[in-house]
């Protein structure tokens, strides 16, 4: 009969070369192509940034990275794709924080886990949003609109790019914030939410920078505020939200993760080489600042610092509200 100092040095040794073969594997990583799963349609931001980087890693790599747009639900297909696939780093997916935080918190009926089956890569990028409102509704700030909003409870509508979309929880704050009764209308992208203001169909919207730069410009919308910590280059003239007198921070982070059980030494190595392409200039001005977004670039420890941070910020802004998504 084996002595226990005999199995504790066993069990130690087989430890011991299952980490030795997770770096070996991390070492050879890749041998065949990776898919990058999103769940939105092709030529969004998210969409924009996620070709971005699989052109950028085929390149260091030299394997393909392909995107492959699995739309569906609010990011469940994706996400559930992603969770559920070989533990190999082969099957990576990018999301938003919006739209991860939306389903493990708004959802009951998720096919994963978000907090169980994924495991934070990397952060690649983040977005704050502007408020947007047309000019019939004759208001020049964000104090004037509340006011208009309180004469007329429940009569003023907004639009996002979705159920859960970080515009609708944008909404969703700055209403509870300012104590307004408003309508919420969700369409299917931010190119329809500007065509709905533009067209007089909504009375106002949080929007990204990119979008709105041409009608803000034109005169054909007006940008009442900026929901960053500082504000925007593109509208120095624009308040942020705290400025305007409401502590709402609008936008959401990119993300990129894997299912749970994938090596934490191949985690190491995605991370990493990701990091390595966002760091460079030229893929910066293109698709960060290229298309109204800032750095963030985070590996796989700070990313997942990050991610528990706005959990925690989540349920603390949202969960007294008790919105159901399902």
């Amino acid at each position: 009969m084996k002595s226990a100092a005999h199995k504790t040095l066993l069990a130690a040794f087989i430890a011991g070369l299952a980490v030795i073969g997770q770096g070996a594997q991390a070492q050879t990583f890749p041998a065949k192509p990776v898919r990058i799963v999103i769940g939105v349609v092709p030529g969004g931001v998210i969409d924009t940034l996620a070709r971005g980087i699989a052109g950028e890693l085929s390149k260091g790599w030299n394997q393909s990275v392909v995107v492959e747009n699995r739309v569906g639900a609010g990011d469940i297909v994706a996400g559930d794709a992603v969770a559920k696939s070989a533990a190999d780093g082969y099957t990576l997916l990018i999301t938003s924080s919006a739209t991860l935080l939306v389903n493990q918190f708004m959802r009951s009926k998720l096919p994963y886990d978000p907090a169980k089956d994924l495991v934070p890569v990397a952060g690649l990028a983040r977005t704050s949003d502007i408020l947007l409102a047309i000019p019939k509704l004759g208001v020049s700030s964000v104090k004037e609109l509340v006011a208009l909003a309180k004469s007329k409870p429940g009569v003023l509508n907004y639009g996002s790019f979705g159920i859960g979309s970080a515009a609708h929880l944008d909404g969703v704050a700055f209403a509870a914030a300012s104590g307004i009764q408003v309508t919420h209308i969700p369409y299917k992208g931010g190119a329809d939410v500007i065509a709905a203001l533009l067209g007089g169909q909504i009375d106002y919207s949080f929007s990204g920078l990119t979008p709105a730069l041409g009608p803000v410009k034109q005169g054909s919308l007006k940008a009442l505020a900026f929901g960053a910590a500082q504000r925007s280059p593109s509208f120095p003239q624009v308040p942020t939200m705290v400025e305007a007198g409401y502590n709402v921070e609008t936008g959401s982070w990119f993300g990129l993760f894997g299912p749970a059980a994938v090596p934490r030494p191949l985690v190491e190595r995605i991370s990493a080489d990701t990091s390595r392409v966002l760091a460079t200039p030229a893929f910066r001005d293109r698709f960060v600042f290229g298309v109204g977004m800032e750095e963030l670039n985070l590996q796989a420890g700070p990313f997942a610092e990050l991610l528990r941070e706005s959990r925690d910020k989540f349920v603390s802004q949202y969960g007294s509200l008790n919105i159901k998504l399902d």
